[in-house]
């Protein structure tokens, strides 16, 4: 079965996040290595450079010796991998028509419909922006030249339950609310439910975490086997029998620590979120189908990505969409300002649907 992904800001940043975390657990074990020889003598009379460098080679023995170390990585590493692969799992789609592009709008789906059918999540100020923006298109709202807002109450009929309670918001002075965005937010993934776009994920019967735990107990024991082994046999050989016994002892004992309690974390770190864990239906699947022929239509056949708002009068609506698909940085901001909204409250704020 085919399937296709949206490539998001959300899974870039993901993919720093896990270079970072990869980063941080070597160079905390560089340091602890460096502090640990120096706090025992290894280093005496070495210089800077000499240090340095034998740091980096005594490094992988001292955090394998110690065992506490190499499980922290796993877990460290386990949990961010599990939230990478979800996120990756989100943002990925079976398509239903196989379509390259698709030109007609997607007046059925509200922008923040159409964010969450992207990655089964709600997560700023784009999807804000842009429901902003549709209701100024509608010509619901209007910004007169004092910078203040009216309402054309004749038009009301044209707006979602989306655009009303956001609007409401907007009157009332509290769209920097984190309680009213919240449950702003919880109410689009309600819609959406009852729509059909989107259903919960059974995740209470999971076998493989149980069969993940008991693998880690079994591989737990054999590695403090190995691990004691090499200890009792430690100081027998030469120094060069030594150091390849020792690499060899180590790396049992790595592998039998770090791949079994790296997978359970890892299926951990996708199932504990404080929010509900969804998946997208059928229907889900061929909205997000028409989103992604959508998107490479407009990146293909239009400037929009840097478009000025007054220049795409004859793409208004694609203009709505374009902003939720994170391509029109300058507009986001404009808006923003237009109607004080606090973008940094957006990017902290997520979803917490139970």
């Amino acid at each position: 079965m085919r399937k296709e992904t949206f490539k998001t800001k959300l899974t870039k940043k993901q993919k720093r996040n896990d270079i970072l975390v990869i980063l941080g657990v070597m160079v905390c074990s560089y340091i602890f290595t460096l502090w640990f020889c120096y706090a025992i003598g290894a280093f005496d009379g070495y210089t800077l450079p000499m240090i340095l460098i034998g740091g980096l080679f005594l490094t992988y023995f001292v955090v394998s010796m110690l065992l506490l170390p190499v499980m922290l990585a796993a877990v460290a590493l386990g949990i961010q991998r599990g939230r990478a692969k979800l996120i990756r799992e989100d943002v990925t789609f079976v398509p239903v028509h196989n379509m390259e592009y698709y030109r007609d709008n997607l007046k059925e789906l509200n922008p923040a419909l159409v964010s969450l059918v992207i990655d089964l999540d709600i997560y700023g100020k784009n999807d804000i922006v842009a429901t902003l923006l549709r209701m100024q298109n509608k010509k619901v709202i209007v910004m007169n030249e004092n910078g203040r807002m009216a309402v054309n109450a004749d038009k009301m009929d044209q707006l979602d339950a989306s655009e009303i309670e956001l609007l409401k918001m907007v009157k009332n002075g509290k769209l920097n609310s984190k309680t009213l965005l919240s449950r702003w937010k919880k109410n689009r993934f309600e819609e959406a439910e009852e729509l059909g776009y989107i259903r919960k994920k059974d995740t209470k019967n999971n076998k493989d975490f149980g069969k993940l735990l008991i693998t880690w107990l079994i591989c737990v024991g054999i590695a403090f086997i190995v691990w004691g082994a090499f200890l009792a046999n430690f100081h027998r050989e030469d120094t060069v029998t030594l150091f390849t016994r020792s690499f060899i002892y180590l790396t049992v004992v790595d592998i039998f620590l770090f791949v079994p309690m790296y997978r359970l974390f890892k299926d951990y770190g996708m199932r504990t979120r404080k929010d509900v864990l969804w998946e997208r239906t059928e229907l889900g699947n061929e909205a997000a189908e028409k989103i992604a022929a959508l998107r490479r239509f407009i990146r293909d056949f239009s400037m929009l990505s840097t478009a000025e708002k007054e220049e795409a009068l004859l793409w208004e609506d694609y203009l709505v969409y374009t902003i939720v698909l994170e391509d029109n940085e300058k507009i986001v901001k404009e808006i923003s300002k237009q109607f004080n909204i606090d973008l940094s409250l957006f990017d902290r704020l997520r979803a917490t649907n139970a």
